[in-house]
């Protein structure tokens, strides 16, 4: 614009023509930041400049006073130019020595603007910035963090033993004879008990056998936990597929729901995800680099299942008299399957053993309510204040890639919990669309394409109305670079 306006006044002879020089740039640079120092400063008693030593230069240009004066070194470094925190130009100044070096952090940006300008508040100013750059949060953002919710009513509700049920596969083990198997663990989503049953394949076919011999032994359940294994959801479609309403209505039979969690999220298994850790522990100090046969890993398992039962639920304490409650204590009930005689057994010493029996199954509920769901509290709380909404652009992490690689996303659906805390999102990304929880979100901090762009100036004292195309003509006039009125078009009403 310098040189346009030089060539304006001066002959033709006088005109400046090739490409621009560096004293051209130098002198756009000084009028610059004379123009940005008229609009956000008061001159040198300002009260922003409260602590500074300031002086005004022969160009006009506020400087600040450094203890460098009398080294022998560049001007610019010894007396800086004073630039505000707060001014588009300046903040669209710290970008640009941002991307053009690299994208350095934050000290080595600091000391690159050093060499010429004193920006107050320069640190922060910077620090605000970086953290907006796009590029730079692709490789630092970090991920949200919500707090745990509660626990939901089928892990803490009266129910049977296995009647809410957590499974999962663990493995492979090698046995002998170059043949494989896995474990199938299911759990008891209220009384922590296990039962492990070992299958040779993970297909559908291998789950649906290993699970018919859980119910056949330890009973039907109603509901069931599991991930989005292919062998689970494989044998929930297989389920699905019958035709439930005639089943229930020849038999006492219900249809079994199961629930998945979401991709990605294996603490949501959490309760069954320990469990395996305990068996792969046991199983570590048990066999070492043994091969059993099938058999006898089926004997090992049977016994590392009956210890696992019979692990305490609570805290046990040395002066402690009372048995620690496990899982065996609600397993292990004393059943009786036989019909004895009823004539040859008194009446009154039957109801007094069934009161017996029946108080004794009291004392035990009391305490496991007591002295375990008691104790089920929340110790921790995330600070983390950050909110995702629809629209949202974020990456979507992921452990079988690197950051590089991991997709772009933009938020299509949130999904929040029964206490109102968003913990599932919907993301679209440009090949597919993806169910993922929180902590699988990095946040960009882009909500729409208006976020690209620089922030308009807009003039509050005349009002446009955008529907009227008369009002509009004369409230605004277009004006070219040489002062040349700009005239809207007519179109014909053809």
């Amino acid at each position: 614009m310098l040189r346009f306006k030089h060539n304006c006044l001066c002959t033709k002879e006088e005109r400046t023509r090739g490409e621009l020089t560096s004293s051209e740039f130098h002198k756009a640079e000084l009028k610059l930041v004379l123009m940005i120092q008229h609009e956000s400063f008061e001159g040198e008693e300002d009260k922003k400049l409260k602590g500074l030593a300031v002086f005004v230069e022969e160009d006009k240009i506020l400087r600040v006073k450094t203890q460098i004066v009398n080294r022998r070194d560049k001007e610019d470094f010894r007396k800086p130019m004073l630039l505000p925190s707060n001014h588009e130009v300046v903040l669209k100044l710290i970008e640009h020595y941002h991307k053009k070096n690299l994208h350095c952090g934050l000290q080595i940006l600091q000391n690159i603007l050093r060499e010429k300008f004193w920006i107050v508040n320069g640190r922060k100013t910077i620090r605000k910035v970086v953290s907006k750059c796009v590029i730079c949060k692709r490789y630092s953002s970090k991920r949200l963090e919500v707090d745990s919710g509660p626990l939901p009513e089928n892990r803490v509700r009266d129910a049977a033993v296995f009647q809410i049920t957590g499974v999962d596969a663990a493995g492979p083990l090698f046995l002998r004879g170059n043949q494989k198997a896995w474990v199938l663990l299911f759990t008891c989503a209220v009384y922590r008990a296990v039962h492990l049953e070992i299958i040779t394949s993970l297909s559908t076919e291998a789950f649906l056998m290993g699970f018919r011999r859980f119910v056949a032994r330890r009973g039907r359940c109603s509901t069931i936990y599991c991930d989005n294994g292919t062998n689970f959801v494989g044998a929930a479609n297989l389920l699905h597929g019958l035709d439930w309403n005639k089943i229930i209505k020849h038999g006492a039979i219900n249809a079994i729901e199961w629930k998945f969690n979401p991709p990605t999220a294996a603490w949501w298994g959490g309760w069954w995800e320990r469990l395996i850790r305990i068996l792969k522990d046991l199983l570590k100090r048990i066999l070492g680099q043994a091969q059993l046969l099938y058999e006898e890993m089926l004997t090992i398992l049977c016994d590392c299942e009956a210890l696992m039962n019979s692990r305490p639920l609570t805290y046990v304490s040395e002066s402690d008299q009372l048995v620690p409650i496990s899982p065996s204590s609600f397993l292990q009930d004393i059943k009786e399957w036989s019909t004895p005689d009823i004539d040859a057994i008194d009446h009154n010493s039957l109801n007094r053993r069934i009161k017996y029996r029946q108080n004794l199954q009291k004392d035990l509920r009391n305490r496991f309510r007591n002295e375990y769901l008691g104790l089920l509290v929340q110790r921790t709380k995330c600070r983390d204040t950050r909110k995702l909404a629809v629209g949202d652009v974020v990456l979507v992490g992921a452990d079988n890639c690197k950051r590089i690689n991991w997709p772009l996303g933009r938020v299509t659906d949130i999904i929040p919990g029964k206490d109102e805390i968003v913990r599932l999102v919907k993301i679209q990304t440009s090949h597919s669309k993806l169910l993922r929880p929180v902590q699988r979100v990095y946040p960009l901090e882009i909500s729409s394409v208006s976020d690209f762009l620089p922030p308009m100036r807009v003039n509050h004292t005349v009002g446009i109305d955008s529907d009227d195309k008369e009002t509009f003509t004369e409230c605004e006039r277009k004006v070219s670079r040489s002062g040349r009125e700009i005239k809207v078009p007519e179109k014909l009403d053809l």
